[in-house]
C-alpha cells in the first residue's frame, strides 16, 4: 500500500481511528516501546511524537527488517490482518506470544460494512478493500484464539479498536 489515507475526507477518519488507538493503549506512556505493525507512512510516530519501532512490508515505509529482532511491550496492528492470511495471522500471534507474552496488542478491524463502503466511495477510494484476505469476522476468530478483550472502541461504526492480551493457555 503506497497511499496516504491522512489526506482528504477520509483524513477524519483515519486521524479519529489513530485518536482511539493512542486513548486506548494510553499510547503517550513514555515508557512504553511501541512497534506499528503496518506503519504505513508513520502517522502513529507523528501523533505521539515520540520514536517507535515501525515496520512495513512496504519497503519504503519500513525500518526494519524482522519484528522479532526488537524487543517491545505494545504492538499496534491497524487495518492490516484482512490483508494477511489465516494461517498468517495464527503465525504472527503464535510467535509473537512466544516472544513476549507481556505484550500489550491494540488491533484495528474494520467492519466493511456497507456504511464503510459507502464511505469509502464519498472519498473517492474505489479501491478499499482490494486485497483483503480475511474477512472481519474470520480475524476475530483467529485471534480470539490467543488473546482475551480487555477494551473496545469503536469509531463511527465503521471501525473496532482492540487492546489485548495473551490468554494463558493457547
Amino acid at each position: 500500500m503506497n497511499k496516504d489515507y491522512y489526506n482528504g475526507i477520509a483524513k477524519i477518519y483515519f486521524e479519529k481511528i489513530i485518536n482511539k488507538i493512542i486513548e486506548i493503549g494510553n499510547l503517550n506512556d513514555q515508557d512504553k516501546t511501541i512497534l506499528d505493525f503496518g506503519c504505513g507512512t508513520k502517522f502513529l510516530e507523528k501523533k505521539l511524537n515520540k520514536k517507535i519501532l515501525n515496520y512495513d512490508i512496504n519497503k519504503d515505509h519500513t525500518e526494519i527488517v524482522n519484528i522479532f529482532d526488537y524487543d517491545f511491550n505494545v504492538m499496534v496492528i491497524n487495518h492490516v490482518l484482512m490483508y494477511m492470511s489465516q494461517d498468517q495471522i495464527q503465525k504472527l500471534f503464535k510467535d509473537l506470544k512466544l516472544k513476549n507474552e507481556n505484550c500489550e496488542l491494540i488491533v484495528g478491524i474494520g467492519r466493511m460494512s456497507f456504511l464503510n463502503k459507502l464511505a469509502a466511495i464519498l472519498a473517492f477510494n474505489f479501491k478499499a478493500h482490494d486485497g483483503t484476505k480475511t474477512s472481519p469476522t474470520e480475524q476475530l476468530k483467529i485471534i480470539s484464539e490467543y488473546v482475551e478483550i480487555i477494551s473496545k472502541k469503536t469509531v463511527f461504526y465503521m471501525t473496532d479498536i482492540y487492546l489485548l492480551k495473551f490468554r494463558d493457555k493457547i
